[in-house]
């Protein structure tokens, strides 16, 4: 079973909710959580682990044979993000714009391009008990988070049971990338103008995959707020709420889990955890 957690900004619990999510799931079966939102992962903060392993994250970059270019031009034709540029006696090659889909190579009726390789990030396994981890970390100054986010998914595939997947906040490709083949996506919101804002532009993009998903609020302070009502009138299921406590806040900030740190917490991700199940359950069914 994989479940991402997504939410439409930074700062609304989500970290807090796959962290805690996958160590209740790992108390029963054996899980996996993977970190990533490469550009800043934060999961493996939360558990003492040992590092399995380690490797280098590559992607094409195109390399011009100024020897056997003949300045066809027809390799800037294909390039549907300008990473390759014609001139009258030279080749140009941006390598933040490639998007490595060798449409150049494979279209360069000279043979004049020939594949090169750029390090984009690294993807980090380590182990913690029953829990398995896999974080993608971006390199800095590198833009390909998409691509880091794809091999990164793809990574220490395993015997686990349950998979889960802190996804990067917001809605543009690193979020759709993160999220498109998921069995549940849990939308974390909190129940502030800005938070119902975010959400709903991720609700949006969330139902054109066509998977089920449902909401967890962050920060409730009451049974009724700006989140639930809008859950109510666009029909999307509450699947839990995250008490705005002050302990649950100290926990957090020490590095903490609050399943383990605050009395109640473990319960209440039990019962998110074996609500996910019976949704996806039903889908399978």
């Amino acid at each position: 079973m994989k479940i991402a957690v997504a939410s439409g900004k930074g700062g609304t619990g989500k970290t807090l909710i796959a962290t805690n999510l996958a160590f209740v799931a790992s108390r029963s079966k054996k899980a996996a959580l993977y970190d990533l939102d490469v550009e800043e992962p934060n999961v493996a903060l939360f558990f003492a682990q040992k590092e399995i392993d380690s490797q280098a994250v590559e992607k094409m970059i195109p390399i011009i044979n100024d020897a056997v270019c003949d300045y066809c031009g027809i390799c800037s034709q294909v390039c549907e993000y300008h990473a390759i540029i014609t001139l009258a006696d030279q080749v140009m090659v941006f390598p933040e714009l490639c998007h490595s889909c060798y449409g150049c190579l494979e279209m360069c009726p000279a043979g004049a391009i020939e594949e090169g390789k750029k390090e984009i990030g690294r993807i980090s396994l380590s182990q913690s008990d029953n829990l398995q981890f896999v974080s993608g970390t971006l390199k800095v100054g590198e833009s390909a988070t998409t691509a880091l986010i794809k091999d990164t998914k793809k990574a220490g595939q395993n015997e686990a049971q349950i998979f889960i997947y802190d996804s990067p906040p917001g809605t543009s490709c690193p979020v759709i990338e993160a999220v498109k083949d998921m069995d549940y996506i849990v939308l974390v919101g909190e129940p502030t103008p800005f938070g119902l804002h975010d959400l709903d532009l991720l609700v949006q993009v969330v139902r054109q995959f066509d998977k089920p998903f449902g909401v967890v609020i962050n920060k409730a302070m009451d049974e009724e707020d700006l989140i639930t009502e809008y859950c109510r009138q666009k029909h999307i299921e509450v699947l839990g709420r995250i008490p705005h406590r002050q302990e649950i806040a100290r926990a957090y900030a020490r590095g903490q889990l609050i399943t383990q740190a605050v009395e109640g917490m473990e319960r209440l991700f039990l019962n998110l955890l074996n609500k996910i199940t019976q949704k996806v359950n039903e889908v399978a069914a």
